[in-house]
């Protein structure tokens, strides 16, 4: 089953502004040596950004969780997973969002995903490990 990330308003935010303020830059000082020390920065951060809009889901399977983050990707065993329980938060991790999931696994690696449809998503996974502990 296949569950869509969600993707803030923030997120699209931060992408507009670094875009606008980056066209505002060149249109100011123009393009010559100097104006590198800005655009590959930028350009950058647009690599990680912009891709997170397509291609940000969770695929679960019977025994593996797939979660692909823009260009990062991640595999969980269903097994190893222990508990989960909802965040309203900032993380550092596969996250455009601050409504998250987090799943501690055994191997002491947390993951911690944002999905449109949390609900379904902790559901779904409780069915395939009846072990795992969900705290509110």
């Amino acid at each position: 089953m296949k569950f869509r990330g969600k993707v803030a308003v923030w997120w699209y935010l931060i992408i507009v502004i670094l875009n606008v303020a980056l066209i505002g830059m060149i249109v100011k000082y123009g393009l010559h040596y100097i104006s590198y020390f800005y655009i590959l920065p930028a350009g950058l951060l647009d690599l990680y950004l912009i891709p997170v809009c397509f291609a940000n889901y969770v695929e679960l399977d019977k025994k593996k969780i797939f979660i692909r983050f823009g260009f990062s990707r991640e595999e969980v065993l269903v097994e190893d997973i222990t508990a989960m329980h909802r965040a309203d938060r900032f993380t550092l991790s596969f996250c455009a969002s601050a409504d998250v999931v987090l799943l501690a696994c055994r191997n002491k690696k947390n993951v911690v995903v944002s999905l449109k449809d949390n609900k379904a998503f902790m559901d779904e996974l409780q069915k395939l490990n009846k072990k795992i502990k969900v705290y509110i």
